[in-house]
């Protein structure tokens, strides 16, 4: 409302002159009249100046209306309604407004989302060190556990583990700066110790695991690739047939590419699942994967994206026979 009185304030101002020249002839003509006459004119300036500013409000709100409605949804519709309403000139005026709202908005959840990466961050490490501790005791005290619960425990600390990593991985996700180091490695030995970490995993649900590693090199993120490589294999090793699991695994290479391809015996992918695979917080409609958060995949796909790599389902495995992806690294 002080705003409105503000604009107008020269209307205002040129009402009250126009009153004074009123009052000032009517004392000169007849000044009998001049009490009667100027509570008239005090009056009739009151109605008019709060029928000025209810109309002017109405005309504003539906200014600020049409231009959220634009902002909103911004078609043609909108945009003729928006000029209709403002003009160019107002348009620009109130648009540069709009847009300054809109970027301290911008900015204060900038700012909240940096602490919240930055919290993140420091509670996986933070998390990574009792982590560590309890590889270490588990290791220490294997002979003082039957195999059953060895096993077991080992399965915590492994899906633990990969928890806390996804955590790290998404938060990266988002940094301002990305902070790869690529280096050359051998695509074989990076797959044989990610996979030793699983072994017991393996071992437990009688997977039957053929290996065909070429002694092939790649020019990535060794880190990140084997991050990618345990989402992979534990996806793999999850999904695997209960009763008769089989799991492959194969490194090879053509020209200027090499490529690592995963296979298990599963229930596989149903065709109309098979594009969003890769989504984040995909899962299907299968049963078994009700449970999944569906983040792995998804991480697999953003940073091989990230390190120049390819990441698909193998179109040569039928739904019926299992599950197979492809990872493709560029030499």
């Amino acid at each position: 409302m002080k705003t409105y009185m503000k604009d107008a304030g020269h209307w205002f101002l040129l009402l009250l002159l126009m009153d004074v020249v009123f009052v000032f002839v009517t004392w000169i003509l007849c000044g009998k009249a001049l009490r009667y006459m100027a509570v008239f004119l005090i009056l009739f300036s009151a109605w008019i100046c709060a029928a000025g500013i209810f109309f002017e409000y109405r005309r504003r709100k539906k200014e600020k209306d049409a231009l959220l409605r634009f902002l909103e949804m911004p078609n043609e519709s909108a945009r003729q309604e928006f000029l209709q309403k403002f003009g160019e000139q107002g348009a620009i005026a109130l648009f540069g407004s709009r847009l300054l709202e809109l970027a301290a908005q911008l900015n204060e959840k900038t700012v909240e989302l940096a602490a919240y990466r930055e919290y993140m961050e420091a509670w996986v490490h933070e998390a990574k060190t009792p982590l560590s501790l309890s590889a270490l005791v588990l290791g220490n005290h294997k002979e003082e556990m039957s195999p059953y619960v060895y096993a077991r425990m080992h399965y915590i600390q492994l899906q633990l583990g990969e928890a806390v990593e996804r955590i790290l991985y998404y938060a990266r996700l988002t940094a301002d700066h990305a902070d790869y180091k690529f280096t050359a490695f051998r695509l074989d030995e990076c797959v044989l110790e990610v996979l030793e970490e699983y072994q017991l995993l393996m071992k437990e649900r009688r997977l039957q695991v053929n290996r065909s590693l070429e002694p092939l090199t790649v020019v990535s993120d060794r880190k990140v690739v084997s991050f990618m490589l345990a989402q992979l294999i534990s996806n793999a090793v999850k999904y695997a047939d209960g009763s008769a699991g089989k799991l492959s695994l194969c490194i090879s290479g053509e020209q200027d590419r090499v490529h690592f391809c995963i296979f298990n015996n599963g229930s596989g992918v149903p065709p109309e699942d098979a594009p969003f695979v890769f989504d984040k917080g995909f899962t299907g409609n299968h049963a078994s994967r009700q449970k999944a958060t569906g983040m792995g995949l998804y991480l697999v796909r953003k940073y091989a994206q990230n390190l120049c790599a390819q990441v698909r389902l193998n179109p040569q495995i039928p739904y019926e026979s299992g599950f197979g992806i492809e990872l493709v690294f560029t030499l």
